[in-house]
């Protein structure tokens, strides 16, 4: 009867700490992934172009997501990038984006900071009843993020010239509530000699017209959250396969890097810390990405229903 009750308390102990650790302890704690991404036809003057990948601040009138947006920000501003990318879910609805701007001030890099919608950015008052903000919110953020020196990229591109080399960025609306146009938003970087798609979800990699970019960057799963040893993420929100939660994935030859996120909307984290993200451009074939299937066939208003979180 002795041992019996050891175990159970030792049990209940254990829950006990890790329900402490998932929900207090690594969702503060912010890391920064060093990555370098091989592409073969890299032009010589962007060898070693520094990009930060930020994604899902989720920023609202909370604290802990308060200190985690500015630990973010510092963390991004000492690693002297060239670029910086936020991949949606900028606040946790649009409502916010008057309100708790300040969370994301600070952001600055030579190649400009640049940004796409999330579906919480687009959402009004409940992201998950999905109901889309009207478009006088929706323009506050537009404002919201030009204040900042954020520009947001809606089903459009622009072209840089970086040392004689044309670098495209091009970002897509947000997908979750059926926004998205890769097509408009890749349209304008034929002739550029290195193409970057910003995209909030990483299904969109099953948009054909992606094909057409060099790297895609995505945010959208927050890895998962929970990452289980062996197992992996239980679920997250991807098409389908739960591979493309986080990391470097290659999909038909195309290379697609998934933001862990910087916060969520339901703090809960293990083994899945939250992620400041530097990724450095060499010149090679990238031989570590995770291979994932491209489903062309799928329909869009299925992908868009699946999409929501």
């Amino acid at each position: 009867m002795i041992a019996l009750a050891i175990v159970l308390w030792a049990l209940l102990i254990g829950a006990l700490l890790f329900a402490y650790y998932a929900r207090y302890v690594e969702p503060s704690n912010i890391v920064v992934t060093e990555r370098t991404i091989r592409i073969p036809h890299l032009p010589e003057a962007l060898r070693g172009l520094r990009i930060v990948h930020l994604s899902d601040f989720h920023c609202q009138r909370k604290q802990s997501i308060e200190r985690s947006s500015r630990r973010a920000v510092e963390l991004a501003m000492g690693l002297n990038a060239d670029l910086i990318v936020i991949t949606g879910d900028l606040f946790d609805i649009c409502n916010e984006a008057a309100h708790c701007s300040y969370q994301l001030e600070g952001l600055s890099a030579p190649l400009g900071v640049w940004a796409v919608p999330g579906n919480h950015d687009m959402a009004h008052n409940d992201p998950f009843t999905t109901m889309q903000a009207p478009p006088e919110k929706v323009e506050v953020l537009r404002r919201v993020l030009s204040g900042l020196g954020i520009r947001l990229l809606e089903n459009a591109s622009e072209t840089i010239a970086v040392d004689g080399a044309r670098l495209a960025i091009a970002g897509s609306d947000d997908l979750g509530f059926g926004r998205d146009d890769v097509a408009a938003a890749m349209r304008g970087t034929a002739g550029a000699d290195l193409v970057i798609l910003l995209g909030h979800t990483p299904d969109i990699i099953d948009d054909p017209h992606a094909a057409g970019a060099d790297l895609l960057l995505c945010g959208h799963t927050h890895g998962g959250q929970i990452q289980l040893p062996g197992i992996g993420s239980p679920w997250a929100p991807v098409w389908r396969d739960r591979r493309r939660a986080a990391g470097l994935l290659r999909a038909n030859g195309q290379l697609c890097y998934v933001s862990r996120g910087v916060a969520s909307a339901t703090r809960a984290r293990f083994n899945c810390h939250p992620e400041v993200a530097l990724l450095t451009l060499e010149r090679g074939e990238e031989t570590e990405a995770i291979e994932v299937a491209v489903r062309r066939n799928v329909s869009s208003h299925t992908v868009h229903e699946e999409a929501a979180l």
